[in-house]
């Protein structure tokens, strides 16, 4: 909310919400100012590109393919928008670009109307990059802790995380870094959350980067900061190892992160010590480093994506989180606890779960581990009505199909009864052992380990 203030004054009113897709397509939208839309409920238009909606806007002007572009949050302020049989009028605009699976699938925006005597603005005025991560830092460190997760939010029933959640209260407090490594939506940042509130620094900042969201000429600035004059437009600006002083910085996909900079912050790691961008003083930190990867870091180091000194430097204190198909005894209690998140999220009633959602959860893999687990039953949750108590397998089945490519396997009841069935199995095996025995009644009743008088008398009875 801080950063709503900042970009949109003190009020922090939002007249416009607003998703698409890298096409433009609009996948939702919700106007509480008609004067942003050519309608005044705004649904009709879902489904319809959203370059066609505002006349004035072409791929190039539109700070939603800017953020998509760059990969990074875009400010416009006082952008001119011109909505179809509507008058002009001024805007302030952030886009974020919204990421999955590692790429960039579609971008939300926010937008405010500026008020009528905003005249004063005569063309767009785009906030820079170096504002907006100042600003993005003073929010940070408003909020002392970022972390809101704790070990009560890792949800288990397995032996082995069991096992690294007590290791997580042995090693919270030590001042060595941190190294996790586990698959896409295995909860990585999860896990560097409950370290930080576990350990003694849980009151002060914890600062999460995925090394993998930022252009790369502009990482090295948001991590050491810069200084005034550096280069043009440069301002004076804490980085996050300043911002994160006393606290924690988890640095996700640190394998993305360049060489060059990887190793200045080994430097900075050895000596506790950053200098920013431009400046001559060097300042002291005091900073809990916890790195993730998704890859192995052995195969990271091979591919020349993690320099082996700065991997020694931070894997003095290993975790690897187990994927979820190692793990299924976690599927139910999982299943379980995002009903339970839902219900309180999505006001809903669901007491009970069909026993065959689980037991179908069971037979996948789950490449997206419990990422991927939770978008489904979300999905469930969402269209169940809220009168519904029971949650069944129909209710999250699209998704279900969706995601994995399945249909839900039938069991089908046997049509005969089990005597029945089993005189057809004793039949046929006997049938097989006389053709290889070549009908020696001796030598087939060694072979089946039965008497040869009730060799004899099966033969007759089944007529061979």
């Amino acid at each position: 909310m801080e950063l709503i203030k900042n970009l949109f004054g003190e009020k922090g009113y939002i007249d416009g919400i607003t998703i698409i897709d890298t096409k433009g397509e609009i996948l939702f939208t919700v106007k509480f100012n008609s004067k942003l839309n050519s309608n005044n409920v705004g649904y009709e238009i879902i489904g319809k590109n959203f370059y066609e909606i505002y006349e004035n806007l072409s791929g190039n002007k539109s700070s939603m393919y800017r953020a998509m572009e760059l990969e990074m949050p875009i400010y416009v302020k006082n952008q001119k928008l011109k909505p179809k049989n509507h008058k002009e009028i001024l805007i302030s605009s952030l886009s974020i670009p919204i990421k999955s699976g590692g790429r960039i699938v579609g971008a939300i925006d926010l937008s405010s109307e500026e008020m009528s005597d905003s005249k004063k603005f005569e063309k767009d005025t785009e906030i820079s990059l170096d504002e907006l991560k100042k600003i993005n830092l003073k929010n940070l460190s408003l909020n002392k802790n970022g972390a809101k997760y704790t070990l009560n939010n890792i949800i288990t029933n397995n032996f082995e995380m069991k096992q690294l959640k007590e290791f997580i209260k042995t090693i919270s407090d030590s001042y060595l870094p941190v190294m996790i490594y586990g698959e896409t939506g295995t909860g990585k940042e999860l896990f560097a959350q409950a370290i930080h509130n576990e350990s003694k620094r849980k009151d002060r900042p914890f600062i999460a980067q995925n090394c993998a969201a930022i252009p790369e000429n502009l990482l090295e600035s948001i991590f050491f900061g810069t200084s005034k004059g550096a280069f043009t437009g440069a301002v004076d600006s804490p980085g996050l190892l300043e911002t994160a002083d006393g606290g924690t910085i988890f640095l996700d996909e640190i394998n993305s992160m360049p060489m060059n900079l990887q190793s200045k912050l080994l430097r900075a790691l050895q000596e506790n010590k950053i200098r920013r961008i431009g400046a001559k003083d060097v300042i002291d930190i005091n900073v809990k480093i916890i790195a993730a990867l998704n890859k192995d870091p052995m195969k990271a180091i091979e591919d020349k994506e993690l320099r082996m000194d700065l991997y020694y430097r931070l894997s003095v204190l290993n975790i690897t989180i187990p994927p979820l198909r190692e793990r299924k005894d976690d599927i139910s209690v999982l299943v379980n606890y995002f009903v339970a998140k839902y219900n309180e999220l999505l006001e809903k009633n669901v007491r009970y779960i069909s026993s065959d959602i689980c037991q179908t959860f069971q037979t996948y893999d789950w490449p997206g581990n419990v990422r991927e687990i939770e978008h489904i039953v979300a999905f469930g949750m969402s269209v169940i009505r809220p009168d519904e108590e029971k949650l069944e397998f129909s209710d999250l089945e699209r998704k279900w199909i969706e995601i994995t490519g399945k249909k839900k396997q039938k069991t089908e009841l046997p049509v005969k009864d089990l005597k029945t069935m089993v005189e057809e199995y004793e039949k046929s095996m006997i049938e097989k052992v006389l053709e290889i025995s070549a009908h020696n009644i001796t030598k087939a009743s060694l072979i089946l380990k039965i008497p040869r008088q009730t060799l004899q008398r099966k033969i007759k009875q089944y007529e061979l």
